[in-house]
């Protein structure tokens, strides 16, 4: 058993604190069910410094985005037939498909009939982007929640498709990659160095291509674990300095100057901010919240400084078109904000504008598919045959 404190809501909506006995957090969680309380923060004291929550973060609620756009299409739907938000909520809580999205839709409720505005509940799950929650405090406003869920959805599903996309397209010729990659690694440190002993005995003069086969040979058995070790603490470093905001910005803006990827990216940024900006804007949302909520869903850290500053010019005088003037903005996109500024249609324009670049986006990705596949079983095949030329090369010679 372990003393759990808690931070959670009676059933007047007052916020209650203390602890418990139990053996783990989820049976401190549905003790606290028990006697009538909604549970916000549980952590286990005397833990080994664990800080972790539980209680309104849903992480653990979603496993995937296709959990979050069912449940956001259900409840506008739901609304739409006429349901309040809290009828809503109770209906998916009691009805839904997945346990997770059962457990989601009874906090949510708890909250709500404790009086939390719905956006305030939904900024308190982590299993949402925040863009959600603007979107809902927006529509909250004008009535239209119903919408927002749709246009939410609608978000998180192209977001998921454009990355579903890509690793599809990425997965099937890393794998095979890795696998020849292995494959080279055996036959050069397991069977050439038999090969190489039996060539020794000869006492011939290698061909050139079997001599480096050799020596790369050796090299590996001798300095194979180095060679190991050397790569998994370069892919940890690259790990630890993505987890880190300085070192994820570097490697975002060093990933953009990358010949062809740097291309895709930029794409994939234009396709963002039209979609998103133009979202924001058309339900409502001021422009310059509208520009901090972009900035702040840009998974791009050099796009995200970009439009943070274009948010900071914006509450200098600026006009939206001199805002997003930079380097990196492609020219379209600041001639369409102009347009769009004068022509008072914003939000129109940049829709039209990220369905045009995730347009081309997704033919880059069709052409990065079609590509990639040729040149991995290139590369396979360049590995394997220069193993096998470097053997028959040196049977060759002996048989002269």
């Amino acid at each position: 058993m372990a003393s759990v404190a808690y931070l959670a809501l009676d059933e007047s909506g007052r916020e209650v604190s203390g602890t418990v006995e139990a053996p783990h957090r989820g049976a401190a969680a549905a003790q606290l069910r028990g006697q009538g309380l909604f549970p916000l923060e549980l952590q286990e004291l005397g833990s080994s410094g664990s800080d972790e929550r539980e209680g309104l973060d849903l992480s653990c609620g979603f496993s995937t985005s296709g959990d979050r756009v069912l449940f956001l299409k259900q409840l506008g739907l739901m609304l739409r037939s006429g349901l309040t938000l809290l009828q809503g909520l109770d209906a998916l809580a009691r009805t839904g498909q997945r346990r997770g999205l059962r457990e989601v839709a009874q906090r949510l409720s708890a909250a709500v009939q404790a009086g939390t505005p719905f956006s305030s509940a939904l900024e308190r799950e982590r299993a949402f982007p925040a863009l959600v929650a603007q979107l809902v405090r927006t529509a909250e406003a004008t009535g239209e929640l119903e919408v927002a869920c749709q246009r939410a959805a609608d978000y998180i599903d192209r977001r998921a498709a454009l990355v579903y996309q890509l690793l599809s397209a990425l997965c099937y010729p890393a794998l095979v990659l890795l696998g020849a990659c292995g494959v080279f690694w055996f036959m050069t440190t397991e069977v050439v160095p038999k090969f190489a002993a039996f060539l020794a005995g000869r006492g011939r003069t290698l061909p050139w291509t079997t001599q480096q086969l050799m020596d790369l040979s050796a090299f590996l058995v001798a300095h194979g674990a180095t060679v190991l070790y050397g790569i998994a603490a370069a892919l940890a470093a690259l790990v630890l300095l993505w987890r880190t905001e300085r070192g994820r910005a570097v490697l975002d803006r060093l990933l953009v100057r990358v010949p062809g990827l740097g291309h895709l990216l930029r794409t994939a940024a234009m396709a963002h901010l039209g979609h998103t900006l133009g979202m924001l804007l058309r339900s409502g949302l001021p422009l310059l919240e509208a520009l901090r909520v972009l900035a702040d869903s840009c998974g791009n850290r050099g796009y995200r400084a970009v439009f943070e500053r274009a948010a900071e010019r914006v509450v200098h005088g600026s006009s939206l078109a001199e805002s997003v003037a930079h380097p990196t903005v492609t020219p379209l996109i600041q001639q369409l904000v102009g347009i769009g500024e004068r022509s008072g249609s914003l939000d129109d324009v940049l829709e039209e504008a990220g369905r045009f670049y995730e347009e081309r986006l997704q033919r880059l990705l069709r052409v990065l598919s079609g590509l990639v596949e040729p040149v991995v079983i290139v590369l396979v095949g360049g590995m394997v045959g220069f193993v096998y030329i470097s053997f028959f090369q040196a049977l060759f010679s002996l048989a002269r």
